[in-house]
């Protein structure tokens, strides 16, 4: 009965002009009857082609007729199957209704009807790779319903990911927990500075490995696909490109705040509004900025393998120049170039200076004059007066200027 109302479902939308595709074993007889035409494939041959209620009347007409109450559907398949130990006489049957059917009206007005689609260009059939026929904006809609599809399917990707935030912000929360500004001698200042740096620097870590190694796995999934239906004039590369930015938008936002959020108050980060959402930004523009180049890698290398193994050599070099490891008025000038365009830089700098400027730290009776958090700034290297709002701009364009670079590598890829 479920079979039986679906396929006349199935009806309903063939009749509305609608291409339905669908594969059904060995149908009922009340399924069967919902066929207008049928086709019989016997031997790599047509054996029937034409409205179903004739099949039986023809067959009849071979010899082969339908026993009373019998499922048509069964009949055709017993009648055209090559039975195992009578090969030869099946081979033979099928022949002679193959033969039949070629001599039939059925076959003749078939015959008649290809040649005049063929003199009137109907057969033609013509293919204009690249060629987009639909917008921009229905492109972009379409490829984001699929990938919106592509996560409720797969509930454990989201799951997975909203585990990693945890599980990160509880290592950090408890590594750091309740991390002391109290300075007893002078010489615990390089103690609260070094915690204050390791914490917010692997705050910065955290977000790009995870960020750039997932990415780097999305697109080369894709790749097969979005090359097929490139070339099949479906989208172009462009609206597929900004759909997954919408489709990441919730996992750059939600994320980073959830993993904030757990952490920032375990660690005992500065207790103001504005000091917790600063943070909060930053994290969402490392994010951001991280995802742009596992974009870039993915498309660039077009494997999921190659993009994993070729991560980290490209990764290093903007971690060793981003602030921690080295002052940056020991960077090499060779290495200046790395220093200003790395992402961990412009976060760990955004970091510091919203946690500390200013920083009333608890100083003991042996430190005279008492310091604030200022004083750690300048040991980093970080200027104190560097506004937030430069070091975000730099983090949004890093991201912009990488998933552009991702989409023309991509671009490249599917016009091969």
């Amino acid at each position: 009965a479920v079979v039986s109302t679906q396929s006349t479902g199935i009806r309903r939308q063939a009749k509305a002009n609608r291409t339905v595709l669908c594969t059904i074993h060995q149908p009922a007889s009340e399924v069967f009857s919902l066929f207008d035409r049928l086709c019989l494939v016997a031997e790599g041959q047509i054996a029937y082609l034409g409205p179903s209620k004739d099949a039986l009347a023809m067959f009849s007409k071979v010899g082969y007729p339908c026993p009373t109450n019998f499922n048509p559907a069964d009949h055709y398949i017993f009648e055209l199957a090559i039975r195992p130990g009578r090969e030869e006489e099946c081979k033979t049957k099928c022949k002679e209704i193959i033969e039949f059917y070629k001599n039939s009206s059925y076959y003749s007005e078939l015959t008649k009807e290809i040649e005049e689609a063929k003199a009137s260009g109907v057969g033609k059939l013509e293919i204009n790779r690249g060629k987009i026929q639909s917008s921009v904006f229905l492109q972009i809609g379409e490829n984001f319903k699929r990938s919106f599809k592509n996560t409720i399917r797969n509930p454990g990707y989201t799951r997975s990911r909203f585990f990693q935030a945890i599980v990160l912000a509880l290592l950090s929360g408890l590594a750091y927990f309740n991390t002391s500004n109290y300075l007893e001698t002078p010489g615990d200042l390089h103690t609260v500075a070094q915690n204050k740096a390791g914490v917010l620097f692997f705050l910065v870590i955290s977000f790009t490995f995870g960020n750039v190694f997932v990415q780097c796995l999305s697109i080369p999934m894709e790749l097969p696909v979005v090359k097929r239906e490139y070339q099949n004039g479906m989208y172009s590369t462009a609206p597929y490109f900004f759909s997954k930015i919408i489709a990441e938008l919730p996992y750059l936002i939600l994320l980073p705040l959830i993993q904030l959020s757990i952490c920032y108050f375990m660690i005992g980060l500065r207790r103001e509004v504005l000091a917790f959402f600063t943070a909060a930004i930053c994290c969402i523009g490392v994010a951001w900025g991280s995802t742009g180049l596992g974009w870039f890698i993915a498309a660039a290398t077009g494997d999921a393998r190659i993009a994993s193994a070729v991560s980290a050599p490209i990764i290093m070099p903007f971690f060793l120049f981003g602030g921690l490891f080295q002052s940056d008025k020991t960077t090499p000038v060779y290495f200046e170039p790395i220093k200003y365009v790395s992402w961990f830089r412009y976060g760990f700098q955004m970091l510091m200076v919203n946690e500390l400027k200013d920083l009333e730290l608890d100083c003991g009776p042996d430190v005279v004059p008492c310091v604030n958090g200022t004083e750690i700034l300048l040991l980093n290297s970080i200027d104190p007066d560097d506004l937030w709002w430069p070091n975000l701009a730099a983090l949004a364009i890093f991201g912009a200027v990488l998933s552009i670079f991702g989409w023309s590598c991509l671009l490249c890829k599917v016009r091969r």
